[in-house]
């Protein structure tokens, strides 16, 4: 099978915080560039009006980021076991306004502790919040960042195998492979089954920049052979495009990276 066969079940996201402001304004900007599936911040209460915009979009949900705007010192790795029930029971409520919302995918970013006793509990937090997700049709996954507890999408891997949850994922972001010195489509062949989901960015290779793609360390051949690897492992969930709302056009480097994407599924 070749890329172009698989093309239908890559769909294309834009996670909305790729362009500023309010959220209704940008739902319509992302499906006026022909997007079709969005990502979104979980919420703990959604505003009715950003419901009401989600389905006036025509846009469907595929991921959610879980544990954003979480009130100070909550933490599903803090020491205090308090502290970490009453994370995992906010974490909940977003998991529900995902589910609410038809997504298939949630994913969370690990701390900052990079102690064993930390991964331990933030292990422990994962597989319950991972339960929960899964019986709502949800996979839970877990992205690698640079600069925090699993900073490379290699630990990310160890330590998921470590946790053994057959419902937790990788969520793989392929800029921060370019700051980690890791080979795009290498880990995505290593990840195989475990991979859950795909952030697409580009950056300097030194800070998470967000920018667009194919203008900074990304080169065009890594790009090809990352899609390339998703086909040989059959993924089958949506390319998000995570790009920041700083650049000097924001709108057009999302419509660019959507036809940067397509073209390379196309030609390959």
């Amino acid at each position: 099978m070749s890329l172009g066969d698989s093309r239908s079940a890559w769909p294309l996201a834009a996670f909305a915080t790729s362009l500023p402001g309010d959220l209704v304004a940008v739902l319509s900007q992302i499906a006026s560039l022909g997007f079709t599936h969005v990502d979104l911040v979980a919420e703990i209460d959604r505003p009715i009006d950003q419901r009401e915009a989600l389905a006036d979009s025509g846009l469907l949900l595929s991921c959610l980021a879980l544990g954003r705007n979480l009130p100070a010192g909550y933490s599903l790795d803090a020491a205090d076991v308090s502290v970490r029930r009453a994370t995992l029971a906010l974490l909940q409520r977003q998991v529900a306004d995902a589910a609410s919302l038809g997504a298939t995918t949630v994913y969370l970013v690990p701390g900052l502790d990079r102690s064993a006793m930390a991964l331990n509990c933030f292990a422990e937090g994962c597989s319950l919040l991972a339960d929960y997700a899964s019986a709502r049709m949800l996979r839970l996954c877990v992205e690698h960042v640079p600069g925090r507890a699993l900073a490379t999408a290699a630990a990310t891997l160890d330590w998921l195998d470590r946790v053994g949850h057959p419902k937790l994922g990788l969520l793989f972001d392929v800029g921060h492979c370019l700051i980690s010195g890791e080979d795009p489509a290498a880990m995505v062949r290593q990840a195989s089954e475990r991979l859950g989901y795909v952030h697409l960015d580009d950056n300097d290779a030194i800070g998470d920049l967000h920018w667009p793609l194919l203008t900074g360390r990304l080169s065009e051949q890594q790009l090809g052979d990352t899609l390339a690897a998703l086909q040989a492992i059959r993924y089958q969930a949506a390319l998000s495009l995570e790009l920041s709302p700083t650049s000097s056009d924001p709108v057009q480097a999302l419509h660019a990276g959507k036809r940067i994407v397509e073209r390379l599924i196309r030609e390959h």
